[in-house]
């Protein structure tokens, strides 16, 4: 009586135990423990976890990239392992259902339960949302959702729409009233057209110039560019027109006096144009425009040494398909140095060996670090289905004709990705998502300090071409895009980490290498051991020449420093400002466990 009394106890305990942590269950954290379990083919699958550390790996079985190195971590004890292993394979060979099918007849005991649900926590993979409102419909064009986005120093999103208008968002505000009609639209202004397809860069007093475009046609009206004014919600056209039409352009901040940009490519001519902020024109470059692109929105990025890196990521054609490829001799990648006001000389690396991946489709990001190395680049995905489960990451601190990409490395989960989307975050850790065509897709945090990756939350829509993602000053991440009026709103996982720091005030405008003040609320001042400027996101086609994250150097021994005041210094890196250029910055504070303040705006002159 006694042994039956204590099995009706513990089955009753197990039943409270399921039903206590069911209506906590999260669907997406249920589904990751029912894959890892129904994933699992042997006990040590169960036992070990497995992290991928680039390097030293094996090659891939198709010759594009290697495997990495695995390295093992312990996760459940070996009988709980193979318990659930036996159990699995005899009374549900088709796969487990739900947890509790394993939980109520005692295979997985309260403790392994309260791991598994802690382990495939949002504290670990994150969290996404859905906005609650979609995006609405007004213009000519015959699709949904948005094409282009950008962060504007309001705190409101910028969208390019695929209906052809423009459309303010509040990410702050959940009602209706979230979005906005500027207060006039580019294509009806006298001679105006459709921003849609064009780029867009910000300018040192916070404007998005958006250049070229032409939406669906025609294309050939495409040769003004057009700035938004935040603060008035408004438009209006440059004071001279480009050199050519453009259409699929790409454009990059060269953070010099008195303002400059460099405008490349954009339908296959009319390369290089030079725009300058005092005199609202362009100019084409008088000498050193000799490259021709096999790439519409080439990736581009400016490095501190102020040359403009191009990352042979691009679009060979403006549909969302594959090819056709150009070859490695054709898609070299190359830095180009201004050597006048308006004229520069194109330099090549190391050329490709054959098979080189292509990186048609894929992405560009740009990596800094106060450690060595100091500045790399990350191309990662593409339209190539032979490569484009992998990425690749070249060191461009200094540059030489022998400056090469490293290895091709596959992505740790075997995803093969197309126009995925890559988004900085604060911390440093770069967040990949999209690019896969279904529903609930697998996403990764690349983690540039360790150079390995972690699996995060499944992308729940399926966001591939006209996809749209970018940091937002809560520290979230947006996603938009595909013919879809739903936004989706990550949540990463240094969110669920413990209560945010915050910056309780700091200065409007600072000057480059400028010693300042940011003041916190006490206890956070000691426990922030970094603080970082972003620059605000532009995007489009996953193309951003924009993105970069700064860390900021501490203007005294922060150990010793006072509870609440953080004494910091803006960056500098000599002249042209190269490294920081002038503009508005998202400055979030970041405190010991990794968690990020909600960001302030700081003008950075």
């Amino acid at each position: 009586m006694p042994q039956v009394q204590t099995k009706v106890r513990h089955a009753y305990e197990r039943q409270v135990e399921v039903k206590r942590h069911d209506e906590a269950l999260d669907a997406p954290t249920h589904r990751r423990i029912l894959n890892f379990i129904n994933a699992a083919v042997q006990p040590e699958d169960l036992m070990f976890e497995r992290v991928a550390i680039p390097g030293e790996g094996e090659p891939h079985e198709d010759g594009a990239g290697e495997h990495p190195r695995v390295q093992r971590g312990k996760l459940l004890e070996p009988e709980v392992a193979r318990k659930i292993i036996a159990f699995r394979d005899r009374e549900f060979p088709l796969g487990l259902r739900h947890i509790k099918e394993i939980v109520n007849p005692g295979v997985l005991d309260p403790a392994a339960l309260q791991f598994l649900l802690h382990y495939f926590s949002p504290l670990f993979f994150g969290e996404w949302q859905v906005f609650p409102q979609p995006i609405p419909r007004r213009g000519p064009g015959g699709y949904d959702g948005i094409v282009h986005a950008a962060l504007l120093r309001t705190g409101k999103v910028l969208y390019i729409t695929a209906d052809e208008t423009t459309l303010l968002w509040d990410p702050e505000d959940p009602a209706p009233s979230s979005f906005e009609d500027p207060v006039n639209q580019p294509h009806l202004m006298p001679g105006g057209y459709s921003q849609l397809c064009g780029h867009h860069v910000f300018l040192s007093d916070g404007k998005l110039l958006s250049l070229g475009g032409g939406g669906y046609g025609p294309h050939a009206l495409a040769k003004w560019g057009y700035k938004f004014d935040p603060v008035a919600k408004s438009w209006s056209r440059t004071a001279g027109p480009m050199s050519d039409s453009r259409w699929y352009p790409t454009a990059v901040a060269l953070g010099d006096e008195p303002g400059r940009v460099l405008v490349v490519c954009g339908h296959g001519h009319g390369q290089m144009d030079i725009y300058d902020e005092a005199s609202d024109t362009f100019t084409p470059l008088s000498s050193g425009d000799t490259k021709p692109f096999p790439e519409l929105y080439p990736g581009m990025h400016l490095l501190p040494n102020h040359v403009i890196f191009y990352s042979r990521t691009g679009w060979a054609s403006a549909g969302a398909g594959a090819g056709p490829f150009p070859g490695p001799s054709d898609d070299q990648s190359s830095y180009f140095a201004l050597t006048g006001a308006d004229t520069g000389v194109w330099n090549d690396i190391a050329p490709f060996g054959p098979g080189s991946p292509d990186r048609s489709k894929g992405m560009s990001v740009l990596l800094l670090s106060k450690s060595s190395p100091h500045v790399r680049l990350m191309v990662l995905g593409g339209a190539d289905p032979s490569t484009n489960h992998t990425y690749e990451t070249i060191d461009v601190t200094s540059l030489s004709p022998a400056t090469d990409w490293g290895p091709p490395i596959a992505f740790p989960d075997g995803q093969h990705r197309s126009l995925a989307s890559g988004v900085l975050l604060p911390d440093g850790s770069l967040f990949v998502c999209g690019g896969i065509q279904q529903t609930n897709t697998p996403c990764a945090m690349f983690h540039p300090d360790t150079d390995t990756w972690s699996p995060m939350a499944a992308l729940p829509s399926i966001r591939d071409y006209h996809s749209a993602a970018l940091l937002l000053p809560s520290g979230r991440v947006m996603m938009a895009g595909w013919n879809n009026t739903s936004i989706e709103i990550f949540n990463p996982p240094y969110l669920f980490k413990g209560p945010r720091p915050v910056i309780s005030s700091a200065p409007a405008l600072v000057h480059h290498g400028q010693d300042f003040t940011v003041e916190t609320p006490p206890p956070d001042g000691k426990s922030i051991v970094k603080v970082v400027l972003v620059r605000p996101m532009a995007v489009t086609h996953q193309t951003d020449s924009e993105q970069k994250v700064l860390e900021l150097d501490w203007a005294h021994d922060h150990e010793h420093a006072h509870p609440k005041k953080l004494r910091l210094r803006a960056p500098h890196g000599g002249h042209p400002h190269s490294l920081a250029q002038r503009g508005y910055y998202m400055m979030f504070a970041i405190n010991d466990k990794g968690v990020p303040s909600v960001a302030k705006w700081i003008y950075l002159h």
